[in-house]
């Protein structure tokens, strides 16, 4: 198949609801490796993350002609994505979301109580862990994790590859799985909470 290029995902847009496949691969193109990316930074699961960025786009194509996105379609894609990991993260430790109830279990256990932690502590653990990361990785970490920017942006922002940039974001993550391992459920239940009151 040869690559075409549009003008704007707009118009690739309008191209794909007609069923044209080089519309479909200019954005699965565009945008699959930074989908994959951003679900990484939660999941923390290279494979877990390609599954799901490969299950939003086949539902791009079989609601291709129907879909209806209101904002860009990068927005439509990591709003996917934040509500894509949530249900993954519920299908896999549906023990940790019985937690919220504060059953007799976690009561009665001082070990799980323990790592239960308050909000603002837990968040200025996490503060700490992002600010003792190298300089370079924290401020890339930073622009992707916080104004959802692709590799591709960051590198032409700061003048740097796009490779450059994935390797940084690999360290970040790297560091923060290690510093932050022992209070991974709280910060991920934490995270989804505030999702799903937003």
């Amino acid at each position: 198949m040869i690559k075409i290029n549009f003008k704007n995902d707009e118009e690739a847009l309008v191209k794909l609801a007609a069923s044209d496949l080089a519309a479909y691969r200019y954005l699965f193109d565009q945008y699959f490796p930074d989908l994959c990316n951003f679900l990484h930074i939660y999941l923390h699961s290279k494979e877990s993350s390609e599954e799901i960025a490969l299950e939003i786009f086949e539902f791009i194509w079989e609601k291709r002609e129907t879909i209806q996105i209101r904002a860009t379609f990068k927005s439509f894609l990591f709003s996917s994505a934040k509500n894509k990991a949530i249900d993954h993260y519920r299908k896999e430790h549906r023990a940790i979301f019985s937690s919220l109830e504060l059953n007799d279990h976690i009561i009665e256990n001082p070990v799980d109580s323990q790592l239960f932690m308050e909000e603002n502590e837990l968040r200025g653990f996490i503060e700490m862990a992002i600010n003792k990361l190298p300089d370079k990785s924290r401020q890339i970490y930073l622009m992707a994790r916080e104004e959802n920017l692709s590799h591709k942006e960051i590198a032409l922002r700061l003048g740097i590859t796009p490779k450059t940039v994935e390797n940084h974001v690999g360290i970040a993550l790297r560091k923060l799985r290690e510093t932050l391992s022992p209070f991974y459920k709280q910060i991920f239940m934490g995270w989804m909470v505030t999702l799903m009151l937003k």
